[in-house]
């Protein structure tokens, strides 16, 4: 059963959040002005889930801004950090962007190296940023890795045994946050960098019912047996000038194929046409979209030409001599998240 862990002492929640603040080497330098507040103690709701947009819903007992808040998984308590937007209006459902770290990144280092939480302020959606199971070392920085299912650790070593389902973890997070903040269980959402883009994907297969779209950043792939219950509308980002997943696939045995081969992937997933439309957004970003789709989902695919493996627009994410182009992923994404909730035909 998922809970929400009890409000702790000002000296356990330092030391927590010391836990979920190592730095990571995933990510970019960034910046979140936000105050991190105590956990908090969860309302009890009756029913499961809370009503969806337009129906009742209790005020919120976590703090606007920033706070760390606890998730019972597996028998563990696991760290998530929550980000409610500014001006949010009380007793209106919340539409859930969750954002994946990359690895040996951590929660703390993807919501600065993203800038979303900034997004999220524009357009009042809150932010929920989960923790890895697999504590991993990248280089001279210590973060967390995604036990993805059937994927070794990006070194290439296999995910240790023992390690907690991050798939279940996952799902006990979209449950016990969409209670904790009465978010919109229409409008749940999922993006993540470089693995967390890997397990953005995965949940796309395996949480089709609860997660409406997804966006892959550096990451798209379709996983091996995915078979999604329903249509899973997708937008990703990739550069042409990524040397760790790269855009026209490499000799590892887990990224054999292109990053236009996933898109296609997924379209046929989604029962799309089989001919996608491009066009030219700035001139170093092409969009790539499968249209026809299931269920009124679409699979879009940003193609940044000179992009390397990072967040798109964030200092240092072009090849040298180039300028990142003037393309703001988070609200290309978000715009794509609100046209998709579930249960849209349009």
């Amino acid at each position: 059963m998922t809970t929400v862990a009890p409000r702790r002492t000002r000296a356990a929640l330092l030391l927590a959040l010391a836990a979920v603040a190592v730095l990571g080497a995933c990510a970019q330098p960034g910046q979140v002005a936000t105050a991190i507040g105590a956990p908090p103690t969860p309302t009890p709701q009756a029913g499961g889930l809370p009503a969806t947009q337009g129906g009742p819903c209790p005020t919120s007992e976590v703090p606007t801004g920033l706070s760390s808040q606890g998730v019972l998984s597996g028998g563990q308590r696991r760290p998530v950090l929550v980000y409610l937007p500014r001006g949010r209006r009380a007793g209106k459902p919340i539409p859930l962007v969750l954002d994946l770290h990359g690895s040996g990144s951590t929660p703390k280092q993807q919501l600065e190296s993203t800038g979303i939480t900034r997004t999220a302020d524009r357009n009042g959606f809150a932010v929920v940023a989960p923790q890895g199971g697999v504590p991993f070392t990248l280089g001279r920085t210590h973060g967390f890795a995604w036990n993805v299912p059937g994927v070794p650790l990006v070194d290439g070593k296999p995910v240790p045994r023992g390690a907690p389902d991050d798939v279940q973890y996952l799902r006990d997070t979209v449950e016990t946050v969409t209670k904790l903040v009465c978010g919109d269980s229409q409008r749940v959402y999922v993006t993540g960098f470089s693995g967390g883009a890997r397990m953005t994907s995965q949940l796309g297969c395996e949480l089709s019912t609860r997660v409406a779209a997804i966006a892959p950043v550096s990451g798209l792939r379709l996983p091996t047996g995915c078979r999604p219950t329903r249509p899973v509308p997708v937008v990703a980002f990739h550069g042409t000038a990524d040397t760790v997943n790269q855009y026209n696939g490499g000799k590892s045995p887990t990224w054999d194929y292109s990053v236009p081969v996933a898109a296609q992937r997924w379209a046929g997933a989604d029962g799309c046409a089989p001919t996608p439309g491009a066009q030219q957004v700035e001139p170093l970003v092409t969009a790539t979209t499968y249209q026809g789709c299931g269920g009124g989902a679409q699979v879009r695919l940003y193609t940044i030409s000179g992009g390397k493996h990072a967040w798109p627009g964030t200092p240092g994410s072009m090849a040298k001599g180039l300028t990142p182009p003037r393309i703001d992923p988070n609200e290309l994404m978000w715009t794509f998240f609100a046209a998709h909730p579930l249960g849209s035909t349009a």
